[in-house]
């Protein structure tokens, strides 16, 4: 299990947001059935200037902060405040990704601390601070759509990452 890096061009997503906090685990009780009443409810089904058919899960997270937003959304063309939506502007970025089979937030959990807390310490990598996401495409919603979690869906994990110049030297050196 590696990441690729891969680069994705600026975003406006927009979606429905859920205020919440790593303190108490109080996150896992509240993002599984979010996630989920948006999904049975169809509630990004008909948001205005939708781009394609793909949702993201976005995790604005600030350093040594327990609480933070988990915004459900999808890519739109442009903002529009009329439908009650929250937006989030994603900068154009390289991102570590990493292909999961998605059948709960354990897994989401565990690529995440695999990305943050293994891989970028041996890489030339550090996080650039930007919110990182889920993307749920056509390789996700085939198989959950029709089997559920049993059917194994698959969704990519993105952390926005930028080179360290010492680390870029060091590589380039082929010291690191």
């Amino acid at each position: 299990m590696k990441p690729e890096i891969v680069y994705k061009p600026a975003m406006i997503i927009s979606g429905l947001i859920l205020h919440t906090s790593f303190k108490d685990d109080r996150s896992k009780r509240e993002i599984p059935p979010f996630f989920h009443n948006v999904l049975e409810e169809k509630k990004l089904d008909s948001v205005p200037g939708r781009i394609n058919g793909n949702q993201l899960c976005v995790f604005s997270i600030k350093r040594d902060k327990p609480d933070f937003d988990y915004l459900m959304g999808v890519e739109v063309s442009e903002k529009d405040f009329s439908k009650g939506m929250e937006h989030i502007n994603l900068p154009a970025s390289k991102y570590a990704t990493l292909k999961i089979v998605k059948r709960g937030p354990e897994d989401v959990g565990k690529a995440f601390e695999y990305i943050y807390k293994k891989w970028i310490q041996k890489s030339a990598y550090i996080p650039t601070g930007a919110p990182a996401f889920i993307y749920y495409d056509q390789d996700f919603f085939s198989v959950f759509n029709e089997k559920g979690y049993q059917g194994n869906p698959q969704a990519t994990v993105y952390v926005p990452v930028k080179l360290l110049a010492i680390k870029q030297i060091l590589k380039f050196f082929k010291i690191f």
